[in-house]
C-alpha cells in the first residue's frame, strides 16, 4: 500500500468544534458533572461499591475532558497562526479547569481519610487500586479544596499561557537562508535539516541563524522562563512543600528522588564514552577539531532521500519482524488517518504523539524525507503502539509514567536501525547508521540529561534573581563540561537553552528519555539474548501502562531503577556500539 503525506482526520473527535452534535457532547458532560456534584454531601456514607461508581462516573467525566483538549491542542498544532484554533484552545483550558474543580471533592475526600479508612478503599478497589495508592502519595502535598480550586484556574492563565505566547512567538520565526546566491525562507523545522548538512559552511550558517534569532529575543524569551520559573516555585515549594522543584515530577512518576540522581549520576560519570565517540567522528570525517557546529555531520556527502511511503514501508517491515501485533497497531494509526505528515506554514515544529482516552493516538510529524525523519516516525509510532497497549487498562491509570513513556519508542528506534544495517551492505552506509545512531544516543541520554542538570541549577538561579545572561552563562558551562575537550563549543551556544521547548512546557521532564533509552539498551540487550520469547514478556511490560508503580514493573523484569550499576548498563551497550564502528572503520581502510 502506498502512503502518502496527509493532514489528519479530526471527525473521529468531533465534526466540528460547534454545531448540534458538539452542544449535545457538552451538554451530556455537563449531565454527568451535576450528578457526580449531588454525591458530594453523602460520601461518608457510601458503601465501597458506590465509591468505586463514582470514580467511574469521574473517569467518564475526565475520558470526555481529554477529548476537548486532545482536539484543541491537535487543532492548535497543525496552525498556530490560527486565530479561531488558539481561542478554541483558550476556551477549553478554562472550561475543562472549572470541570476539574467541580469534581476536586473527590480527590480531596479521600486524602483527608484516616489510614484505616484509606486502606480499607484501596484494598477493595479491585483494577483501581493504584489510583488511590497515587492519591494517598500525594497527600503531604495537598492544600484546601478551596486553594487548589484557585491553583487549577490560575494555571490556565500561568504557565500553560507562558508556554502559549512561547510557541506563538517562536513558530512564527523565519530565517533566510543563503544557497549559494539564493536566499531560501525557511522555518525552524526546515532550517535545522541544514545543521545535518554534509556542506560545514552551511551547517554553521543554519545554527549561526537559529541561535541568532533567539539571541535577539533572549529578553521575552527569558522573562517567560524566569515567569515559569517562579509560578513552579511557587505552586510546588512555597505552597505544597516539596523539598526541591525536581520532587513534584518524580513524584508524578512515582518514582524515588534517589533512582533519578543515581541515573543522572550514571550519565555525569560515563560521559567520557562519548567524548571518546566524538574524537572517533572526527578523524573519520577528517576533521582537525569537531566545533559544535559539527556535531551531527553526516559521514556520507549527500543523504538520500526517502519518500513517505518508503518511509512507512520500513518502519512497519521492522516492527513486524518483532511481533506482527507491533505492526498491525502502528498500521491501524496510519490507516485511521490519525497522522499529520504535511510540511505547512504555522505548523509546530517537533514532532510528538497524542493519546487521547477512547480513540486511537494521533502523531504530528514534520516529514521531509531525511534519514532522521524516517527514525522519528519509527519513534513517534511506537509511542502510538504503546498507547494501544494500555487500552486494556483503565483509562485512569492507562497512560505511563514518564520515565517509560519513551521506552517503546526508543525501542521501536532500535528495531529499525537493526533492520536498516540488516539490509545494508556496503561498510560505508553501516558505519553511517552506526553514526547516526550514536548521534541520537547522544542526543536523547547526554542532551536531555543535561537540560536537566541544567534546570536543577537555573531554577534555584532565578530564585536568587538571576539575569537572563547569568543563566545563558550556567548553560554554556553546562556544554563544556558535557563535551570536555572533544568538541570546540562557541560562545553563542550559550543562548541554546533558548529553543527547548520541554523546559518551558514540562520543567524536567526531559530525565524521561534517559531513562527510556538507557532503560531500552537494557531490554533490547534481553531481547538479543533471549529472543522471540522476549516479546510477549517486553508488549506486557507495556501494556501496564500506569496502572502500577513502575518500580513494580521493572522489578518483573529483574531491573532495580536505583541502582548505579544498572544504569552503568546502558553505556556498556553503548561502548558495543562503538566498538562496532571502530572495526567498521579499520575495515575501511
Amino acid at each position: 500500500m502506498a502512503y502518502v503525506q496527509s493532514s489528519w482526520d479530526l471527525t473521529h473527535l468531533f465534526k466540528a468544534p460547534q454545531g448540534k452534535d458538539f452542544d449535545a457532547f457538552l451538554k451530556k458532560l455537563e449531565t454527568n458533572i451535576v450528578a457526580i456534584e449531588s454525591s458530594r454531601m453523602q460520601l461518608d456514607s457510601f458503601s465501597l461499591q458506590k465509591i468505586i461508581l463514582l470514580l467511574k462516573d469521574i473517569e467518564s467525566v475526565e475520558q470526555r475532558c481529554s477529548v476537548l483538549i486532545c482536539y484543541s491542542y491537535l487543532w492548535f498544532s497543525e496552525n498556530t497562526k490560527s486565530q479561531e484554533a488558539r481561542a478554541f484552545q483558550d476556551r477549553m483550558k478554562q472550561f475543562t479547569a472549572a470541570v476539574g474543580n467541580r469534581i476536586l471533592f473527590f480527590h480531596i475526600w479521600f486524602k483527608s481519610l484516616d489510614e484505616k479508612s484509606a486502606q480499607k478503599i484501596i484494598a477493595g478497589a479491585g483494577e483501581y487500586r493504584y489510583y488511590f495508592q497515587k492519591l494517598l502519595l500525594e497527600k503531604p502535598y495537598t492544600l484546601s479544596e478551596k486553594e487548589e480550586q484557585i491553583l487549577l484556574l490560575k494555571e490556565t492563565t500561568g504557565s500553560s499561557a507562558f508556554f502559549t505566547l512561547y510557541s506563538l512567538m517562536t513558530t512564527s520565526f523565519s530565517y533566510d537562508f543563503y544557497v549559494g546566491k539564493k536566499v531560501k525562507k525557511l522555518n525552524k523545522e526546515q532550517l535545522t535539516v541544514y545543521v545535518r548538512s554534509s556542506s560545514a559552511a552551511e551547517r554553521k550558517q543554519a545554527y549561526e541563524l537559529l541561535l541568532e534569532k533567539y539571541a535577539q529575543n533572549k529578553d521575552m524569551l527569558g522573562e517567560l522562563y524566569k515567569l515559569i520559573v517562579s509560578d513552579w516555585k511557587n505552586d510546588f515549594l512555597t505552597l505544597r512543600g516539596y523539598a526541591k522543584p525536581i520532587s513534584p515530577r518524580n513524584l508524578g512518576n512515582n518514582i524515588s528522588d534517589k533512582a533519578v540522581e543515581v541515573m543522572l549520576a550514571s550519565v555525569q560519570k560515563n560521559i567520557s564514552v562519548f567524548h571518546r565517540y566524538f574524537l572517533l567522528k572526527t578523524k573519520l570525517l577528517k576533521m582537525k577539531k569537531m566545533t559544535r557546529y559539527d556535531l551531527y555531520a553526516p559521514f556520507f556527502v549527500k543523504e538520500k532521500k526517502r519518500s513517505f511511503s518508503d518511509a512507512v514501508t520500513v518502519v512497519l517491515d521492522s516492527y513486524r519482524h518483532f511481533s506482527p501485533q507491533m505492526e498491525v497497531m502502528g498500521r491501524k494509526i496510519l490507516e485511521e488517518k490519525h497522522v499529520h505528515s504535511l510540511i505547512q506554514e504555522g505548523k509546530m515544529h517537533g514532532a510528538y504523539c497524542y493519546d487521547v482516552a477512547g480513540h486511537t493516538p494521533y502523531v504530528l510529524i514534520n516529514y521531509l524525507g531525511m534519514e532522521r525523519d524516517v527514525s522519528t516516525l519509527a519513534h513517534e509510532l511506537g509511542h502510538g503502539v504503546h498507547d494501544l497497549l494500555t487500552k486494556k487498562q483503565v483509562s485512569l491509570l492507562s497512560h505511563p509514567p514518564l520515565v517509560f513513556a519513551e521506552t517503546a519508542s526508543v525501542f521501536a528506534e532500535m528495531l529499525l536501525t537493526e533492520k536498516l544495517l540488516e539490509d545494508e551492505k556496503n561498510v560505508q552506509s553501516k558505519q553511517a547508521l552506526l553514526m547516526s545512531k550514536l548521534d541520537d544516543m547522544y542526543a536523547t541520554i547526554i542532551r536531555q540529561s543535561y537540560f536537566v542538570l541544567f534546570e536543577k541549577k537555573a531554577h534555584e538561579a532565578v530564585e536568587k534573581g538571576a539575569t537572563i545572561d547569568q543563566l545563558s552563562a550556567l548553560y554554556l558551562a553546562n556544554l563544556e563540561e558535557q563535551f570536555g575537550s572533544s568538541v570546540v563549543v562557541s560562545k553563542n551556544f550559550q543562548y541554546e537553552w533558548l529553543y527547548i521547548p520541554h523546559i518551558y512546557n514540562s520543567p524536567f521532564y526531559c530525565y524521561s528519555y534517559s531513562f527510556g533509552n538507557l532503560l531500552t539498551l537494557a531490554l533490547y540487550a534481553m531481547y538479543k539474548k533471549e529472543g522471540k520469547a522476549f516479546v510477549p514478556k517486553y508488549l506486557k511490560f507495556l501494556s501496564y501502562g500506569g496502572s502500577k508503580s513502575p518500580k513494580e514493573i521493572a522489578l518483573e523484569l529483574g531491573i532495580d531503577l536505583e541502582s548505579e550499576a544498572f544504569w552503568n548498563r546502558g553505556f556498556v551497550a553503548i561502548e558495543v556500539m562503538l566498538d562496532a564502528l571502530e572495526d567498521l572503520s579499520k575495515k575501511a581502510l
